[in-house]
């Protein structure tokens, strides 16, 4: 879809959509990064996969505390999985590999 040929109240909607799904994204992350959530929420619980679902898996978990963006990158080479991989693109394979490795109990 192209911007330009947008109404004015049609972008004005779309950009209020998308400051909402930033702010609760960002709001996601922090919750993480405090520890009020983690993986096995993001996973388990529907609401909060379907805001995670189009985070890349680089940013969701350089959000777990003790976890930042290069240490989210050397799980790619243990893993295998692309971390411009978004979260809910994940196949069952890599899902599984990530559950093993996090401790997360389907």
């Amino acid at each position: 879809m192209s911007f330009h040929n947008l109404s004015p109240q049609a972008r004005k909607k779309g950009l209020k959509k998308a400051r909402e799904v930033k702010k609760s994204r960002a709001q996601l992350k922090d919750c993480l990064k405090n520890g009020r959530h983690d993986l096995q929420d993001v996973f388990c619980d529907k609401k909060i996969f379907d805001l995670a679902c189009n985070m890349k898996l680089v940013e969701l978990i350089g959000s777990l505390p003790g976890m930042g963006k290069l240490s989210a990158e050397i799980l790619q080479e243990k893993l295998g999985i692309s971390l411009s991989k978004k979260t809910g693109g994940l196949g069952k394979n890599q899902k599984q590999k990530l559950f093993d490795y996090f401790g997360i109990d389907p």
